[in-house]
Order: C-alpha cells, then sequence, then structure tokens
C-alpha cells in the first residue's frame, strides 16, 4: 500500500463526491419543487386568511363595543369602537393587496361598501340620546346596524373561505410533489449508499483502520492527555501523518508543562485582585449570567458564588433596579452616554442600606460585547447625611418663612412712608433691605421647592405634551434679553416627535433654568444656543447648547449639587441646576452635562416618549 494510497484516495473521493453531486442535484430539483409550491400557498393564501381573521375579530370588538354604548354609561365605548375600526381597515387594505384568487376582489368590495355604511351608522347610533327614547337607538340597531355587522362580517367569512379553500387545493397538491419527491430522492440515495458502501468496503481496511487509531489519540490530547504516540510503519501519507502527530504530541507536552501553571498562577491573582476590592463586582455575561461575584458582594446580598455561577441574575439577586441596568448595558452595549448607574437599596437586618450600582458594558472589541461588570458602592452614610442636610435646611427654611415674611411687609410699611417721612439716606438703606430681603425669599422659596422635589411630595400634574411648545414659549420669554446682548436661539427640532408626558409648568421652568443659565457665559456679542431634541430607545434627548466660555471637569463634577455655581455668578444660591436634576428625575429621565473650556457647554436630559 505505500505511496499508491494517494491516488486510491483521490479516486475514491472523487466517486463519491460524483454519487452525492447526483444525489443532491436530483433532491434539490425535487426539494426546489416542494418549495415553490409551499411558497405558492403561503403568499397566495396565508396574508388573506389573516387578513380576514382580524377583520372578524375586530368587527365583533366593535359590536361589542356598540352593545356597551348602547346599555352603559362608559365613556370607553367610542374608543373601544374607534379602535378596532382602525384594525380593521388595516388588515382590509392588507387584504385588498393580496388579491390572488378569483372572486376575491367582489368580495372585498361588497365588504367595503356595507363596512362604510356600518361605520356611518354607528356615527349616527352615538348622536342619539339614549335618555329620551331607548327602544330608537334599541331598533336603529337591530334593524340597521346589525345587518350590516353580519353582512360584512358574512364577507370577511367568504374571504376566508375562498382562501382557505385555495390554500386546500395547493397543499394537496404540495403533498403529492412532496411524494414523489421523497420517493425518487430515496431510491437514487438506496443506489448511491449500496454503491458507496462496495467502495468504503474496499478501501476501508487499508485506509480507515490507521484513521481511527488516529482519531482515538486526538481524542485524547483534546482531554489533556499529551503522552500519546502512534506506532504507523512505512513511507505513506498516513505514515507521515502519524510522524507528524507524535512531533505535535511532544510539543504539546512540553508547552503544557511550561505554560499552564502560568495562567493559573495568573487567574489565580486577578481573582485575588476581584476579592481584596472593598466593593462589590458582579460580572454577568451578554445573556444576565452571573460569572463572577466577589466577596463583598456575597456579602451584600447574602449568596454564595458557588451556588449562582451560571444562574440568571433575577434568579439569585432579586432586585429589578439592579437587573434593568444590567439589561440595558447587555441590550445595547454600543449606544452612546446614558446613565449606567442607580441607587439601589437592600435590606441588612431589618435596615435598609444604599449602594449605588455602576454597569459597564464588557467589550473585547468593537464587534465583540461579552457581558457586564457593576461596581456596588456602599453609599448609605453619605444617604444619611444628605438627609440629615435636606432636613435640616427644609426645617431652617420653614423657619425663616415667619420673620422673611414681617420683615418684608415692615420694608413695604417704610417704603409707602406710613410710620413716618424718610430721608434720602433712610430710604437708600430700606432699598437695600427691601433688596436682601427679596433674594432671601427666592432663596427661601428654591430651598422648600427642592426639599418637596427631594422627598416626593411636591404634586406633577403630568399630561401629554410637545416639547417643542415649550421650546417656543421660553425663547419668547428671552427674547429681548438676547436682543440686548446681540445673541440668537436657534432650534433644531424633527417633524412627526412623539409626545411626551411632563409637568409643562415645571418643564417649563427647567429649560428656562438652562437658557438662563447659558446666557450668562455667552460671549457679547456673538453669543449662540442650540436647543435641539432627539428620539432613541424610547426617549427625547432635550439639549441645550452654547457657545461661552465653558467649564472644567472639576466644576461638571458638582454642577448639579445643592449651593454648586460658577465663580463669576453673582447673586445666585446655587440651586437652579439641582431643582432641575429633582424635576427631571421625577419624570423618570436623567440629566447630565458636557463642557470644554473656550469650548462652550452643552446640558443633556432626558425624557420618555409616550407609548
Amino acid at each position: 500500500m505505500p505511496k499508491s494510497i494517494k491516488g486510491r484516495l483521490i479516486s475514491f473521493f472523487i466517486m463519491i463526491l460524483l454519487i452525492f453531486t447526483g444525489s443532491n442535484i436530483w433532491a434539490l430539483i425535487n426539494f426546489n419543487s416542494l418549495s415553490v409550491s409551499i411558497d405558492n400557498i403561503m403568499e397566495s393564501n396565508y396574508k388573506s386568511i389573516e387578513a380576514a381573521q382580524h377583520m372578524i375579530v375586530a368587527i365583533e370588538r366593535q359590536d361589542s363595543a356598540e352593545l356597551a354604548h348602547m346599555f352603559s354609561e362608559s365613556d370607553t365605548t367610542v374608543s373601544n369602537f374607534i379602535e378596532n375600526q382602525k384594525i380593521f381597515l388595516r388588515w382590509l387594505t392588507r387584504a385588498e393587496d393580496n388579491i390572488t384568487e378569483i372572486g376575491e376582489q367582489e368580495v372585498l368590495e361588497s365588504i367595503n361598501q356595507n363596512y362604510t355604511e356600518y361605520i356611518d351608522s354607528f356615527t349616527y347610533l352615538i348622536s342619539l340620546n339614549k335618555e329620551d327614547d331607548p327602544k330608537i337607538m334599541n331598533d336603529y340597531y337591530y334593524q340597521t346596524i346589525f345587518p350590516l355587522f353580519e353582512e360584512t362580517k358574512e364577507g370577511s367569512r367568504k374571504l376566508l373561505a375562498i382562501n382557505q379553500n385555495s390554500m386546500l387545493e395547493r397543499k394537496e397538491n404540495a403533498h403529492n410533489i412532496a411524494r414523489r419527491a421523497m420517493i425518487s430522492t430515496v431510491v437514487v440515495s438506496v443506489l448511491s449508499i449500496l454503491f458507496g458502501l462496495i467502495i468504503i468496503t474496499i478501501l476501508s481496511n487499508k485506509i480507515v483502520v490507521p484513521i481511527q487509531n488516529l482519531i482515538e489519540k486526538i481524542k485524547k490530547i483534546s482531554e489533556g492527555n499529551y503522552d500519546q504516540k502512534l506506532t504507523i510503519e512505512g513511507d505513506n501519507e498516513i505514515a507521515q501523518l502519524a510522524k507528524e502527530f507524535n512531533l505535535m504530541a511532544t510539543k504539546l507536552l512540553y508547552y503544557d508543562e511550561n505554560n499552564i501553571n502560568k495562567l493559573k498562577e495568573e487567574k489565580n491573582k486577578s481573582e485575588a485582585i476581584v476579592e481584596s476590592i472593598s466593593d462589590g463586582i458582579i460580572v454577568t455575561d451578554k445573556e444576565n449570567k452571573i460569572q463572577l461575584i466577589n466577596y463583598k458582594a456575597e456579602k451584600i446580598f447574602d449568596i454564595r458564588e458557588n451556588n449562582c455561577l451560571n444562574q440568571h441574575l433575577l434568579e439569585v439577586v432579586n432586585n429589578e433596579k439592579l437587573f434593568g441596568l444590567f439589561k440595558e448595558v447587555n441590550d445595547h452595549p454600543y449606544k452612546n452616554r446614558y446613565k449606567s448607574y442607580e441607587d439601589i437599596v437592600v435590606k441588612v437586618e431589618s435596615m435598609d442600606k444604599y449602594y449605588r450600582v455602576h454597569v459597564r458594558p464588557i467589550k473585547i472589541s468593537n464587534e465583540f460585547h461579552y457581558g457586564a461588570v457593576a461596581l456596588i458602592q456602599d453609599v448609605t452614610k453619605f444617604k444619611e447625611v444628605d438627609q440629615m442636610k435636606s432636613d435640616f435646611i427644609s426645617t431652617v427654611s420653614h423657619e425663616f418663612r415667619t420673620p422673611l415674611t414681617s420683615i418684608t411687609m415692615g420694608v413695604g410699611l417704610l417704603l409707602e412712608e406710613i410710620p413716618g417721612k424718610l430721608t434720602e439716606k433712610q430710604l437708600e438703606l430700606v432699598e437695600a433691605i427691601k433688596e436682601d430681603s427679596e433674594r432671601l425669599n427666592t432663596l427661601v422659596g428654591e430651598l422648600l421647592d427642592l426639599s418637596k422635589l427631594e422627598s416626593g411630595k411636591m404634586q406633577m400634574d403630568l399630561q401629554n405634551h410637545q416639547l417643542e411648545a415649550v421650546f417656543d414659549y421660553t425663547i419668547k420669554i428671552f427674547k429681548i434679553q438676547c436682543e440686548e446682548i446681540q445673541a440668537e436661539i436657534i432650534k433644531d427640532i424633527p417633524e412627526h416627535l412623539s409626545d411626551v408626558r411632563i409637568d409643562i409648568s415645571k418643564m417649563t421652568w427647567v429649560i428656562s433654568n438652562l437658557i438662563g443659565n447659558a446666557i450668562r457665559y455667552l460671549p457679547k456679542p456673538g453669543g449662540k444656543i442650540e436647543l435641539a431634541i432627539k428620539e432613541i430607545y424610547g426617549k427625547q434627548i432635550v439639549s441645550v447648547k452654547d457657545n461661552g466660555s465653558g467649564m472644567n471637569e472639576a466644576m461638571q463634577k458638582h454642577i448639579f449639587e445643592k449651593f454648586s455655581q460658577g465663580k463669576d455668578i453673582a447673586g445666585g444660591a446655587g440651586l437652579g441646576l439641582s431643582i432641575c436634576k429633582e424635576i427631571i428625575k421625577a419624570h423618570g429621565g436623567d440629566i447630565w452635562v458636557d463642557s470644554e473650556i473656550n469650548q462652550g457647554t452643552t446640558f443633556f436630559f432626558t425624557v420618555p416618549i409616550v407609548e
């Protein structure tokens, strides 16, 4: 068998290739014929059947809505009727776009005519006052509307029957094609197998046995047993393969002995570093299944890594906020900058502990996303201190209200000179007191508003609105001020924006505050403010961009904190952006800033779109 094995193998593979090529071509011809028949069924009839079924369901729901309107005081019956009218018309349009059978055109025309009369009759029905004479409404329904309902429904059933019957005919044709294809393919396959078996039997003893031995050795190597050798004598191709295999096994054994220990050492080192981190760490794959948890995270959630590896995060840690962060990052690992942290509450020994969770995607490359990692920081003490500060500020603000009111009233009386006439110097002093008292009143009002927002006590009048209307109103407010400093405000808003659910007065306050802040930093002249809205991932992203002096990174980190303000801003309390943050948070959105020195500043915030 030396050296001639190559020619034998080539001949063997050529014959096998020819046999299976012929068999496959024959099978492809048959299955292509069957596929065409099935596609004809799906394209010709399935869409019309689906449309007819949905039309029947929609008009039955409309009939139920009509009956409910006649016998109940509910305001939802008309809206239910209109909603199902949209559904009926949508499916009717699809049916009209898929006319493939004889008689479909006439049936659809009849349905369209009857349904139009049906809709008109309902319009008349809702105009009737059932309190005046309920019998009139009842008679009109049974004499006019119900027959139209039955005729429309019967037309939909005819459309369904036409396409079902056609589908059954095509189905029978497909069965016949499949039966013929199966018989012919089986015959060709049996002949091919018999011919192949004859060839395989001839060559198996000369080729297969050495290859089987090679396969067994390769399996052992794949299991980690590298001490394998093949003993095949000769100078043919298989003997050459055996020599190369033995050389490969020797090199793998050497590599295993010298490198596996190093890899294990690095792995243990990495695990030790993760375990030593004082914050909790959780790593999941892109399916949100846990891959790693350090000791701190085990203590926080009272779990053990050995019991939760490869388990879904929500099954192990019953915290919707935490799972929501992981899901958002894993679902959209390559999206632009959004909030990827959240404060969660975990009950530990009947006490609430607060943790800030930062979640980031694990991207091995720009095209491969492995999963997500979360850093869980204990912020309970900060929460308690912040709450103490908020309580203190709220208490002080309330205490300031009464004396400030007295001061304001007293100043007003002095300015009106009710106690007596004031000298010019006294008048200047009283005016200064008035300005300071007004500034204090504004500060106290902002502190109380911020306290209400933080505690959730401020009522939000949420309604569906277009943010463009808020833009237009706010631009009018600042029109004169912008003309004085030769600045301009530009809108960049796409057409057909979705509605958002907002408290329009508070949202107007937010945008006014952002524009007012931008105006303070604009160059004079040549200032420009750009207002823009984009829709992405079920949210509207609003941006207020200026070409002002910008701010450094240190200021950006604290810009939304209470009493934080620019160094060159006089007269403000530094509460405006804190209140903006709380208002946006109350709307279910996020707010952040992006700025560079001498490159301008852009404030972003998000508002969920009305679904």
